[in-house]
This record gives C-alpha cells, sequence and structure tokens, in this order.
C-alpha cells in the first residue's frame, strides 16, 4: 500500500516534473543553438565560370595542344575549408582515347587530368580543391589539352580536333566556415573585382531626385577605377538617385525615410557619393558625424535575394561612401578612392590627409620605330611535337600609328624542327586575323631557321592592341598508323625571333571607333608623346538611364587607355562645348545643334531608333513582331524619308532650342558654391594637364595656328567624303537598331571630336548597353558610326563620312613627308597628277636649257 501511495504521489507530482523538464530541455536547446551560431554563418558562394569573361559562355580549345587562360577574382571569406571545381566539357569523335586529355591548372598547381575519349555527350566532372590552393583576389585557371587523331595523322587531321568547357554550367563553389568578413576599405577594390558579383552592375548613388554635374563629375572618376580594376571584362555602371525624404515629391503617403540598410540598391555594389548634409538623412546622426573632412567608409549591405539584379547570395554586398563637408572635399576623397596606384587601410571608415592627383600608372608597353625580341613582348620559347602548332603573341602600337601602304614590319625568325617532314611544310603569319606571310620549311635549311625574314604588311596593322597568330603546317613524309606513330614532326620557336617595325606617320585619322574602342583617343591614353587632354562629359536627359550609360562608356574607355582621363561634366546642353566631348541623350531631346555635323539627319536617326526601339521591347515583353510588321514598319520608315532632303533642318517637337535649356530645366550644369561645378571640374582638368602642356609650350602659338591652317588644306584634298545611305539601313528588317554611337568632327575651325551615344528612351539605352558588353559587340566598333539592336546583337557599321586628320608631331619634317607619301598613296590620282606635272616642268625645264645652249653654241 505505501508502495502505492508513493507511486501515486510520483503520479501526482509528474506535471510539474514534466514542467520543469520541457523548461530544461528548452533552456539546452537554447543554449545549444548558441554555441552552434558560428555553424549558422557557414557560406557557401557558387561562381558561374561564365562571369569570368565577356561573350559567348565557352571556350573551344582547338587542334593538338592549346592553352586557355581564365582570371578569376575571388571575394575574402573566413575560414575556406575547401572548393569545388564542377567542369561541363565535350570533345570530337575522332580524338584517339589513349592520347587525348584535358589538363587544368589552378595558379600553376595541376588539380586533373580530365580525358578525351570518343564523344558520347557532355563529361561531367567533379574537382575538389584544397583550401590552400585558392586566395583572395586574383587566381588563374588555366584549361590545356593535347590530342591526336585516331585515323588521319596529317595536317589536315589536326582541324577534327577539338574540346568546348561550357562556362555556364562550369562552376567554382568556395566552402567556408566563418562566413563573409565585415567589409573594410582594403577590401573595396577586390569586392568591386570579384567574380561572384561580375554580372551585377556597379551603382553610383545619388541622394536627391535629380543628379547634377558635381555627381556626374565625381561619378565618372569612381567609373573609371572600376573599369581599370575589371581588367578586360566590360564595366556596366548604373545610376540610381534617392530621394532622402520619406514625403518627398513623387513618394507615395507613408512612404518611410530611406536609410543606409533599406536603399533600394540592384546588387551588392554601391558607391554613395555627396556631401555630409546631403548624406546625413540616409547615414544617421552617428555616421555623420564622423564626416569631419574627406571621408571614406564602407558599410555591409545585405542585398535583396529577390531583386532584379540579385545574384541570390545576401552576404559580401556592402555600400561604400566618399563624402565631406564641401565639394572640394567630396573632390578629394572621389580621387583617394579613384587612385587604383595606392591602396586602402584596413579600416571601415578614414579621413583622407593623404589626398593628392592620382599618380599615372606605369605606361603600358607600346612598340615604336625599333626591333624587339618576342621575348620583350612575353612570348617564351616552345617546342612542339606534331603536325600543326598554333602560337600568338601581341603588338601593341600608339594611337598615332599610321601606316605608309609600301612598308612593311618585318618578322625575323629563329626556330629549328626534326622529323621526317613532307612537302608543303610552312610557317603561316596571321594579323588580326588575316593572311599576312608564309615561309617554306624544308631540309635546304638543315632544320634550322636563322634570322628568317618575313615582312608583313604594315595595312595590315592597327593602332593598339595587334594579335598576330603564328601556325606551323608540319606533314609526315609518309603515310603513319596513327596508333604506332611514335615519332612526330617537332617545331621549336625561339623567343629570340623579334619583330622590327620600321617609321611611321604620327597622324590619326578621324573618326574612327575602331581606334576610339582600342585606345581611347582622342578621350584617354597617350599620342605623339602627349596624355590626351581632358574632354566634355555632356549628358541631356533627366532620367538614370544616360547617366550610367555615360558612366559605362567613360569605365570602359579608362580601361583601354590604362589610366584615368580628365573629365569636365555637364548636365544638359548649354552651348558647344570647349573640348572634345562625349554626349549622352535620348535622340527626341537633343538639340539640333548637336547634329550640324553628324553623318545621319536627326530626323532619320530619330525615326530609325524609334523603331528599333519597338521591335527591341516587343521582344522582351515576350511577344516578338511578326516579321510582315516587322517589314511594314521599315517601309514606313521609307517612305517618310522619300523627298526628304538629307539636311539638319529645323529643330524637332520635343527638342531642345539652343538657348531654352534654363528655361526648360535641362540645359545648364548645377552651380556650386565657389562659383559653379564646371569651373572647378575645369581647373582639376587644367591641373592634370599642366604637365602636357608644359613639354610643349616653347612652340608659338602662331606656328601651331599654320601648322592647323595647313592640315587642313592637306585634309581636304587628300581625304575623300562619303555620305551616309540612310535608307539602305532599313533593308534588313530584322536588325532595326535602337542605339547609335556617331563620331564625327565638332562644327568649327578646331580639330574637334564629339562621339554621340543616343537611343530612343531610356529603357532602349539600359538594354544596348547590356548586349554592348554581354555580346562582346565593343571590340566591333569600326567607322563613323555602329548601330546595334539588343534584339539581334550584331553592329551595323557606317563607313566615314567627313573624314578629317590630326598632325600629332606637326613640327617633325621626317614626320610630315611620311604623311605625305601616306596620304598620295591613297589618293592614286593624285599621285599620278603630280608625278605627270614633274614629268612635264622637267620636260619643259630641259627642252628650255637645250634650246638656250644650242642658241649660244650657233652664237643666235
Amino acid at each position: 500500500m505505501g508502495k502505492r501511495t508513493g507511486a501515486g504521489r510520483m503520479l501526482r507530482a509528474s506535471p510539474r516534473t514534466l514542467l520543469a523538464l520541457l523548461a530544461l530541455l528548452s533552456l539546452w536547446i537554447g543554449l545549444c543553438a548558441g554555441w552552434a551560431a558560428p555553424a549558422l554563418a557557414a557560406d557557401r558562394r557558387v561562381i558561374p565560370l561564365s562571369n569570368l569573361r565577356d561573350g559567348q559562355p565557352e571556350v573551344t580549345l582547338h587542334g593538338e595542344t592549346e592553352t586557355v587562360v581564365l582570371r578569376a577574382v575571388l571575394p575574402p571569406v573566413i575560414g575556406l575549408t575547401s572548393a569545388m571545381l564542377t567542369l561541363t566539357y565535350e570533345n570530337g569523335i575522332d580524338i584517339l582515347p589513349e592520347k587525348g586529355s584535358m589538363s587544368v591548372f589552378i595558379n600553376g598547381s595541376p588539380v586533373a587530368d580530365l580525358p578525351l575519349a570518343a564523344f558520347r555527350g557532355p563529361v561531367n566532372a567533379s574537382i575538389t580543391l584544397p583550401g590552400s590552393l585558392i586566395r583572395p583576389g586574383e587566381n588563374q585557371i588555366v584549361f590545356q589539352t593535347s590530342a591526336q587523331h585516331r585515323a588521319i595523322c596529317t595536317v589536315r587531321g589536326t582541324y577534327d580536333l577539338w574540346a568546348r568547357v561550357n562556362l555556364a554550367a562550369s562552376s567554382l563553389t568556395l566552402m567556408s566556415d566563418g562566413g563573409v568578413p565585415e567589409p573594410d576599405l582594403a577590401m573595396v577594390r577586390q569586392l568591386l573585382a570579384s567574380a561572384d558579383r561580375a554580372r551585377e552592375p556597379l551603382a553610383i548613388v545619388q541622394p536627391g531626385g535629380e543628379i547634377d554635374a558635381d555627381h556626374l563629375g565625381w561619378g565618372s572618376m569612381v567609373a573609371q577605377s572600376y573599369g581599370l580594376l575589371l581588367g578586360d571584362q566590360t564595366p556596366r555602371v548604373v545610376a540610381v538617385p534617392v530621394k532622402p525624404a520619406g514625403n518627398a515629391q513623387g513618394n507615395p503617403p507613408g512612404t518611410p525615410a530611406p536609410t543606409l540598410e533599406n536603399l533600394p540598391l540592384p546588387g551588392g555594389k554601391n558607391i554613395l557619393i555627396g556631401t555630409r548634409d546631403r548624406l546625413a538623412p540616409l547615414l544617421g546622426e552617428a555616421r555623420a558625424a564622423a564626416i569631419g573632412g574627406p571621408f571614406l567608409g564602407v558599410y555591409p549591405y545585405a542585398v535583396n535575394k529577390g531583386g532584379p539584379e540579385g545574384s541570390g547570395a545576401g552576404g559580401g554586398g556592402f555600400v561604400a561612401v566618399a563624402s565631406g563637408r564641401t565639394q572640394q572635399e567630396v573632390d578629394q576623397a572621389v580621387m583617394r578612392l579613384a587612385d587604383v596606384t595606392r591602396p586602402l587601410p584596413t579600416q571601415t571608415a578614414m579621413i583622407v590627409t593623404d589626398a593628392a592627383v592620382p599618380a599615372a600608372p606605369p605606361a603600358p608597353p607600346v612598340q615604336v620605330e625599333g626591333r624587339y625580341r618576342l621575348s620583350d613582348l612575353g612570348f617564351q620559347t616552345v617546342q612542339h611535337s606534331g603536325y600543326r602548332y598554333t602560337g600568338r603573341f601581341d603588338l601593341t602600337l600608339p594611337a598615332g600609328f599610321a601606316p605608309v601602304s609600301d612598308r612593311s614590319i618585318l618578322f625575323h625568325v629563329n626556330a629549328a624542327f626534326e622529323g621526317n617532314l613532307g612537302p608543303g611544310a610552312v610557317l603561316n603569319v596571321r594579323v588580326n586575323g588575316k593572311s599576312a606571310g608564309a615561309m617554306e620549311i624544308d631540309k635546304r635549311s638543315s632544320g634550322i631557321i636563322e634570322n628568317g625574314e618575313m615582312p608583313l604588311p604594315m595595312a595590315l596593322f592597327r593602332p593598339g592592341p595587334n594579335l598576330i597568330e603564328l601556325e606551323a603546317e608540319l606533314p609526315p613524309a609518309g603515310g603513319t598508323d596513327c596508333v604506332f606513330a611514335v615519332r612526330r614532326p617537332t617545331f621549336t620557336l625561339l623567343d629570340s625571333s623579334s619583330i622590327e617595325i620600321p617609321g611611321f606617320a604620327r597622324l590619326v585619322t578621324l573618326p574612327s571607333l575602331g581606334g576610339f574602342a582600342n585606345t581611347a583617343f582622342p578621350y584617354g591614353g597617350t599620342a605623339g608623346g602627349e596624355q590626351a587632354p581632358p574632354f566634355d562629359l555632356v549628358v541631356v536627359g533627366r532620367d538614370p538611364a544616360w547617366f550610367g550609360a555615360a558612366w559605362s562608356l567613360t569605365a570602359k574607355l579608362a580601361q583601354r587607355a590604362g589610366d584615368l582621363m580628365a573629365v569636365v561634366p555637364y548636365t544638359g546642353w548649354d552651348g558647344l562645348p570647349n573640348d572634345n566631348a562625349l554626349i549622352v541623350g535620348p535622340v527626341a531631346a537633343l538639340p539640333q545643334a548637336v547634329f550640324t555635323s553628324a553623318p545621319l539627319p536627326a530626323d532619320r536617326l530619330a525615326g530609325l531608333l524609334e523603331a528599333g526601339a519597338l521591335i527591341a521591347q516587343a521582344k522582351a515583353r515576350g511577344e516578338p513582331m511578326t516579321a510582315a510588321d516587322r517589314r511594314a514598319l521599315a517601309d514606313r520608315l521609307r517612305l517618310g524619308w522619300s523627298g526628304t532632303a538629307a539636311r539638319p533642318g529645323p529643330a524637332r517637337p520635343g527638342g531642345v532650342p539652343q538657348g531654352m535649356g534654363q528655361q526648360m530645366g535641362i540645359a545648364g550644369s548645377a552651380l556650386a558654391a565657389d562659383g559653379g561645378a564646371a569651373n572647378r571640374w575645369q581647373r582639376m582638368a587644367g591641373d592634370a594637364k599642366d604637365p602636357a602642356a608644359a613639354g610643349r609650350g616653347w612652340v608659338p602659338d602662331w606656328a601651331r595656328r599654320v601648322m592647323a591652317a595647313a592640315a587642313r588644306y592637306i585634309n581636304s584634298w587628300t581625304v575623300e567624303e562619303a555620305p551616309v545611305d540612310v535608307v539602305a539601313l532599313t533593308e534588313n528588317a530584322e536588325t532595326l537598331p535602337e542605339a547609335a554611337l556617331l563620331q564625327y568632327r565638332a562644327p568649327g575651325a578646331e580639330p574637334l571630336t564629339w562621339t554621340l551615344l543616343t537611343a530612343a528612351d531610356p529603357r532602349a539605352v539600359d538594354r544596348a548597353m547590356r548586349s554592348l558588353g554581354e555580346a562582346g559587340l565593343w571590340d566591333k566598333l569600326r567607322g563613323g558610326g555602329a548601330l546595334w539592336s539588343s534584339a539581334a546583337p550584331a553592329i551595323t557599321t557606317l563607313e566615314v563620312s567627313r573624314p578629317y586628320q590630326i598632325i600629332l608631331n606637326p613640327f617633325d619634317i621626317g614626320n610630315l613627308i611620311l604623311i605625305l607619301a601616306r596620304n598620295l598613296s591613297q589618293r592614286i590620282e593624285l599621285l599620278f597628277a603630280l608625278l605627270l606635272g614633274t614629268a612635264v616642268v622637267l620636260t619643259v625645264s630641259m627642252r628650255l636649257l637645250l634650246k638656250s645652249g644650242h642658241r649660244e653654241r650657233s652664237g643666235s
């Protein structure tokens, strides 16, 4: 009975006991959860390899051996435990399995040797990498193939050998147990170029409803440094204006005031620029109080996973802040942030005390007249065993390179070969994709080529980077069984081979979008030994898309120039620019003065771009126009143009007549406290160009004017003008353009250049700038104009309509002789007339001299 009573008491007490146990259990779970908190911070970051390069999301390796290098800038993580490289690739069906492989290297260390077997579909491979092999910052991923044909052991068989890596389906996964570190200023540049956010744009945030001239200038400097950090990848920059007050005009009632934590940003790379008073509502009192001078800071930002541009990863986002109490202090902070030659400290905020004009980085190697060994151009001795060797190296020529047609660049070859070669062995050379020369290889040279001279036509070369490709075809002497082919021909190209560049003219013929895209001339880079002068950046239009397009364009130019460029910003049209100008704006809002010397009339260009925008917009909605509708649209364009002369004409409806910009609120730069934003930026640009001006100060102004007049006269009779056939642009209704990039001479006597980027509406320019980078269209820019559409990403090139020339070294007599020879070689009729005139003058002179001598001898 007692036992039962005790048991009863225990049962009666069990509810309280259970509650206590449940409380203890919940406490224990909470403690365990607290102890396990670091595990929740673990980070898994997947980086598609397609983020590592522009253009098509694949790489193809051809022939018996080839190497492809990808540059990957990886973000900093805490406690990187391991990494996984996942590859999807395929290869040709003719590769001999026993002799085919693809080796993968990470930062010089071999990590995999993948087979290239008979094709049965795409192959998936996962390669586990140790964490010690991957480092934050720049890394190299190298693919190297080695293949042999299963049945045809000849040069022809090597063209069937290929392997293709699908970059979109391949990725690099980083796994860490500590997550993403809090960003500091030293990390900002690495985070800007990080591959995990390579497809996200850089957002430049403006506090306030409209972007003024100051913010345009600050954004252009930050965008240029962003382009330099990205290397070869095309930068994309967007403008994000933020109204600081929740009840500001245009906001719905009850809209909360935005703060740094809830800004509506498109991705994880953001830079906020402005004075302290304008940023204070966004930063808060504590952060704003720290701005006691030129200020740089960085704060973490949680990326919205549902955003249109977000990568889905909430960690690693940041907002960098460049501010100050006055515009001048913001200038110093922005220039310190943009100076990629000096590192930033490992702290989250700083007052800039070492502000200075950014030092020019080491000039990129440019080859002028002289002889250069291949080792000086980055090429190393290579020994190839097989039937076809392919190699390449780059030759960078200055912006003022103007080839003389009858001259050649000499390629001096030092090479050796061995093996039983058959007839037809040859060394081919291509320049920029075009055949330039060939050299026969046979036993008469005893297997060694010493200083073999191969002339390469100078006309195939261009200013900026040039790609020289070498291909050695080594056919065997007789038929050989591929399986038992143990000795194949061997070819060795020594890096003691050299390129000899003769004298060339220092002359630039404009317009030239090819030179613009390769060297940034005349807006950036070095030409004639002098830095390019400052230029005007003019944005017409209030929508942020136009400012983003202008920043993206300047970022790409700085990338090609290799240095920051001096910019004078203007918002709106307030008269003709005084220098070379980049003009960005909607075609319907641009004043008629912009089109005074443009290759396309304003009304026809507007109709063309508006039609292209309609086609691209329909495709973007998923409702593409039918072929009949597109053709009808093109027919209506031509019908509207019929009988209309190609003349400037009056201002269009919706345009901005010159002088009315202030009343309409579009033209004119925003004034600053020191008398005008434009004036301050002109002084800053003047400081940047003073060293260049000092170098040419010995030349009197009257001499420069005389040489300029002579250059105009020479240009008038040596350069032909060709009008643009606007109607022909509508022949293919599939590719009606929605954006245009035009380059032409500015009106006036000075040889100034205007480059105009325009589209029908903000959405059209945003789509066009995106396709310009993702489709790899930048390297296809040529001539005096480029028209393109995101609906069919292909460039339509306009030939140069009104060319003009700039002599870079006008007081060099030898340069003037070369320029004359170049111009005469391009105008055969003038050369023939000159030679005929010279012959007539000599004939008449000799006849008069002989007649005079005969009279003297005869005594008459």
